[in-house]
């Protein structure tokens, strides 16, 4: 599978979380490297968070730093893989930096993880092997990102869930102006006030950080501490997708769809 003319740029929005960047983002590029047989460079769609990590040991690079490794390298393709779960506005502004180098780049973009209805099926017979979805507890599994580039894919996968009998899951979008009274709506028909089920808040992003702890869970005002001054038993957990092999796995099938 090993192509001597082309690299691999594998793009996420970044982290100044070590930890989270060895975890995942780290894992997901040696895998790909190992996988391809091509080299692959870890790119931070955020310029800032790319430097501030440019002097540790891995060399982290902005999108246009890694657009002219390539070409100093000698290499005339590059396959740009962003980690992003949807094509959301992440993945439509790498898009448009890559597209300033076309004229001297061959350039192809893999897939985010959900985008279609089938997508959302693999990723769900993924997401079931470390998820382990209790049918006596209540999921709320909370996607990060702008509402209108995000509906389409987080509708495909409530469709999933539903098709597989998850009447106990119910995916939240929430940055989206009513999301935390949808999640109320979804658990009083589900009768979790009564029933006194534990409702787990689940992440759907790649990498952890601080940001998303505070949105969830850590300040007072978010989204488990909400649901418990409701008076359900909220937990979250605070793992990245990114952190389960089976998932990362799923980046070797996107590179394959752009190398057939």
């Amino acid at each position: 599978m090993s192509s001597k003319d082309s690299i691999i740029m594998l793009a996420s929005v970044g982290t100044t979380v070590i930890r989270a960047k060895v975890i995942t983002y780290d894992k997901i590029r040696e895998e790909l490297a190992d996988y391809s047989g091509m080299e692959v460079l870890q790119v931070f769609t955020d310029d800032s968070a790319a430097h501030s990590m440019s002097d540790k040991e891995d060399k982290v690079y902005t999108v246009e730093e890694a657009l002219e490794r390539a070409i100093a390298l000698g290499y005339s393709k590059v396959i740009a893989v962003p980690v992003f779960m949807t094509k959301g506005e992440l993945y439509n502004s790498l898009k448009s930096r890559l597209d300033f180098y076309l004229d001297r780049l061959d350039i192809k973009m893999t897939d985010s993880i959900l985008y279609d209805a089938d997508s959302c099926r693999e990723f769900l017979e993924v997401f079931e092997t470390f998820a382990q979805l209790d049918p006596n507890k209540e999921y709320l599994l909370v996607e990060h990102g702008n509402p209108y580039y995000h509906c389409a894919a987080n509708t495909y996968l409530q469709k999933a869930l539903d098709e597989k009998g998850y009447a106990n899951a119910k995916v939240i979008q929430l940055k989206e102006r009513d999301s935390f009274g949808q999640a109320i709506t979804f658990l009083k028909a589900r009768h979790a006030d009564e029933t006194g089920a534990q409702v787990v808040v689940t992440p759907l992003i790649v990498a952890w950080g601080d940001y998303m702890a505070n949105e969830l869970y850590n300040a007072q005002d978010s989204f488990v501490w909400r649901l418990r001054n409701a008076g359900y038993r909220a937990v979250f957990t605070g793992a990245g997708l990114g952190e389960f092999e089976a998932f990362r796995k799923l980046y070797f099938k996107r590179l394959d769809a752009v190398k057939e």
